[in-house]
């Protein structure tokens, strides 16, 4: 039997930050969307903290939702950091974006309104965004 390698990389903690939603009472038209991406590196704690930053609006007007998450990650396993350059620009944010998706279905359906389904996407396009918005620096949970 193979042993199994553990992944370098573990999600530790997602946290919705902030959250606001405004309502009107007119029908819901087609949602859009947006995503901004940036992170932190703390080489000594080994924390990588991923920050999602996401509008959701409709074209009637009936909703507008903004939604900052942050994931944390641990990669204690792992000597360097810039190994794992494709786990940080990637994975993490493939790996918090379905508890972004279910908040915002969840509230939305709460709130009275049709719930809101952010499709289900593929995000290598945040990667040159993440990498250009990573800083080093300490992280202070």
């Amino acid at each position: 039997m193979e042993a199994v390698r553990k992944s370098p990389f573990k999600l530790t903690q997602f946290i919705v930050k902030e959250f606001n939603i405004t309502r009107e009472a007119v029908k819901q038209g087609k949602v859009e969307f947006g995503i901004k991406a940036s992170g932190v590196i703390d080489d000594n704690s080994k924390i990588y903290k991923i920050i999602l930053d996401v509008i959701c609006k409709d074209s009637s007007g009936s909703f507008d939702i903004t939604l900052t998450a942050f994931g944390f990650f641990e990669f204690k396993n792992e000597k360097s950091a810039d190994r794992l350059s494709n786990y940080f620009y990637i994975n993490a944010p493939a790996l918090i974006f379905p508890y972004i998706r279910a908040y915002i279905s969840s509230v939305t359906a709460l709130s009275g309104l049709k719930a809101v389904n952010l499709p289900v996407m593929n995000l290598v396009a945040l990667k040159s965004e993440l990498m250009a918005n990573t800083a080093r620096e300490a992280i202070n949970k």
